[in-house]
């Protein structure tokens, strides 16, 4: 046999059932507002202090790059003649020909060899004959290191003779890939440290590739198509 629960209660105490029970849905209700209230309130708090740190990382990588615009081009063709992309061994021959020329000596018999990868560095070996006095083929191998792109001397092995001096050389030339992911916008910029200005002075102090850019021909009508 049911109970109807209704009729034990006082009329009077049933007339305020209904209002309890919505007084307290209310009271949920508002608490669960208050709390997401809060928690967007946070959220937006948040993204308003990133926005702030963001605008204040682009204020000081505006002026790092402002102080130093005019210097940056010079870097950036110092670096990539220094350590290329590519394998430079054409060029460093130029330049060891051009070294040559200077030191009054005889280059002779150069060979290239196999580019052999690293860690993130590439190299390859020129081998290449030196002839001339004592005194030209030591100021030669001393030059190399002046000379981009970046190499050492791996190997010189120096005869004397009664007609001069010769020298079989292996010089190492170095390159490697360029960084293929920008940094972040929103990432700071630190400036350089003393160490990095000293690298980069430094290799401005070498004596980078000369490079001659040649002339587009105009248009013309050719008597002979094969000349």
């Amino acid at each position: 046999m049911a109970i109807d629960t209704k009729k034990m209660l006082p009329p009077a105490i049933q007339v305020f059932i209904v209002p309890i029970i919505l007084l307290i849905i209310l009271g949920i209700l508002t608490g669960l507002a208050i709390r997401i209230g809060f928690s967007r309130i946070g959220a937006q708090r948040d993204d308003i202090a990133a926005a702030r740190r963001d605008e204040n990382t682009l204020s000081q990588k505006e002026s790092v790059l402002r102080d130093v615009q005019g210097t940056v081009p010079t870097y950036v063709n110092t670096v990539a003649a220094s350590i290329p992309e590519k394998n430079p061994a054409l060029s460093m021959i130029s330049q060891l020909r051009t070294l040559a020329l200077t030191n009054g000596i005889i280059l002779e018999n150069i060979k290239i060899g196999s580019a052999v990868p690293g860690e993130g560095l590439f190299n390859v070996d020129i081998t290449f004959g030196l002839e001339g006095t004592p005194v030209q083929v030591v100021s030669y191998l001393n030059s190399i290191k002046n000379l981009a792109p970046i190499s050492t001397v791996e190997k010189a092995k120096v005869n004397q003779s009664a007609l001069g001096t010769r020298a079989d050389v292996t010089v190492r030339v170095y390159y490697s890939a360029f960084p293929q992911k920008l940094p972040s916008l929103t990432e700071a910029v630190r400036e350089l440290t003393d160490e990095e200005r000293t690298t980069l002075n430094r290799l401005s102090a070498l004596s980078l590739p000369a490079f001659t850019d040649l002339e587009a021909q105009p248009a013309g009508v050719r008597e002979n198509p094969f000349d």
